[in-house]
């Protein structure tokens, strides 16, 4: 990691990169950012030898076996290429490369998701390790534990007369919130020497209060405490809960330390956690719509099909916070050029960058767009949100999050401008947290001054369907009584007034024949 806070580290493509080569890489990298802490870090992804690899003497090298630089091509042999991909550490000239390696395209992302398992990397103590279609890569998923977040592994012990509270963080799988049915659960043991009618423990979600209890002399040993976390309390994929207990000691007060109030934690307290997908298709979601259970959520990214050098600055951009939150290497994320099959963009989460002039997937986006371009698409022009001047309109980068045409489950980021530059403008504010949490629409749109524009076009956020007129009225029970009482008196008086009609009829008849 020092070698990463450092910036001496990168990840090294070949020139023109295969799709195949560019997907392994992320997942590479991905295995790097997750354990990132420094919000200023990045690891690029750039072609090797070239300027932004030049002073990064450590590198992953990925490339398929004919494709590999040809200062390293001897390091590897055929009859090792034979049984396998080979990862493999080579000194050469001052800079230590790990290379990533593989005759065929799913054997070299196959050893990707090796490398982008920390557990399995940190375990391999040889310089080369050979993985064949067998090899077992998928991280452990030793953190599913279904809903259960035990508070504290060793007990929490709280001393002294008054207020004494502990912390406790917990943090859930980005894309998921809170449900009904979420539940603190304390067991908690106390001193006997309190003032009980005082005395009590508060819990509190984020800073909002849960419940309370007092304290019974009676429980001291042994007490529990479940408490329900409201549906509505919004409290995002980290949680802090925070158990207050209110000491207060019986007489005057004046104990000695022998007589010091005191209350414990147990290490069976636990969070239990109901969980529900955040589909909230706006920046205030991001990167989590691309997510799932902490993992890839089946991305597909639309790249140019010739990158330059700042399409490859902004693809670090979007990789490295993507990485960043995905806890695990069994994701699915896969590279396009060029118009992707329509099953695919049915089915997947896309990321498109660069240029519509390069990239055919965004220039077929062009009446999508919340920001469009002039004809030549060299430049944005004025919409409903931003008058834009001719020139201006060429300085502009965007990041757009739109709703995908096709499925509107799905989402669509596409970071784009009328030249590379200006592409790579929109992806500064989706490269690090603390950049995209100051954003809550979904557009952003950004200068070569750094001016930034931030904008919604959605009318609703989710893309849930809305109910039914039937079905918002029968979630209105007290209006579906009414109605129903109001039916069987409409059906009752009209019943009486066909059998007076009926009865004064025929004697009206009577009358008449009389």
């Amino acid at each position: 990691m020092d070698t990463i806070s450092n910036g001496l580290s990168g990840i090294a493509v070949p020139q023109g990169p295969r799709n195949a080569e560019l997907t392994a890489a992320t997942y590479a990298l991905a295995g790097y950012s997750r354990v990132m802490t420094n919000e200023q870090d990045q690891v690029p992804i750039a072609p090797f030898g070239t300027a932004d690899l030049a002073k990064r003497v450590y590198q992953v090298v990925i490339a398929r076996a004919d494709r590999l630089p040809a200062s390293l091509r001897g390091s590897i042999s055929q009859t090792e290429l034979a049984k396998g991909a080979v990862i493999r550490t080579v000194y050469r000239g001052g800079t230590y490369y790990l290379v990533l390696t593989a005759r065929t395209d799913a054997l070299l992302i196959k050893a990707a998701r090796f490398a982008a398992n920390q557990e399995l990397m940190t375990q391999t103590r040889a310089a080369e390790k050979t993985i064949t279609a067998a090899t077992p890569t998928y991280s452990s998923s030793l953190q599913d534990n279904n809903g259960h977040y035990q508070l504290t592994a060793a007990g929490t012990q709280l001393t002294g007369a008054g207020r004494q509270s502990a912390a406790f963080f917990v943090r859930l799988p980005m894309d998921q919130t809170n449900a009904a049915g979420s539940q603190v659960r304390l067991t908690f043991r106390y001193a006997q020497n309190l003032d009980f009618a005082r005395s009590l423990v508060t819990v509190y979600i984020n800073d909002t209060p849960i419940g309370s209890q007092h304290l019974r002399r009676t429980a001291a040993n042994q007490a529990t405490l479940a408490l329900n976390i409201p549906a509505k309390l919004a409290v995002g994929d980290a949680i802090t809960v925070r158990v207050a207990f209110d000491l207060a000691l019986a007489g005057s007060g004046s104990q000695d330390n022998d007589q010091t109030p005191w209350a414990y934690v147990a290490p069976q307290s636990e969070l239990f956690v109901r969980t529900k997908p955040v589909t909230d298709q706006l920046f205030s979601n991001y990167p989590s719509l691309f997510l799932k259970n902490n993992r890839f959520n089946q991305i597909a990214i639309v790249r140019p099909r010739t990158m330059t050098p700042s399409d490859f600055a902004t693809l670090t951009n979007i990789v490295n916070l993507l990485g960043n939150f995905a806890k695990s290497n069994t994701g699915e994320v896969a590279y396009y050029t060029g118009q992707p099959a329509a099953a695919v963009l049915a089915n997947h989460n896309v990321i498109a960058f660069g240029t519509p002039r390069a990239n055919s997937y965004i220039h077929a986006l062009q009446p999508h767009l919340y920001f469009q371009f002039n004809k030549a698409e060299t430049g944005f022009v004025s919409n409903e949100k931003l008058s834009i001047e001719a020139a201006y309109g060429r300085t502009l980068g965007t990041a757009q999050l739109l709703r995908s045409p096709v499925n509107k489950n799905h989402v669509v980021l596409v970071v784009t401008g009328g030249t590379p530059q200006a592409a790579y403008l929109g992806s500064t504010q989706i490269n690090f947290q603390k950049n995209i949490s100051q954003h809550t629409g979904d557009l952003i749109a950004v200068d070569s001054d750094n001016q930034l524009y931030n904008y919604r076009f959605k009318k609703t956020a989710s893309p849930t369907a809305p109910k039914s007129p039937v079905k918002r009225l029968l979630k209105r029970s007290s209006l579906v009584i009414f109605l129903t009482v109001a039916a069987v008196i409409f059906i009752v008086l009209a019943v009486l007034v066909v059998l007076l009609l009926r009865k004064y009829g025929r004697q009206s008849g009577k009358g008449r024949e009389e």
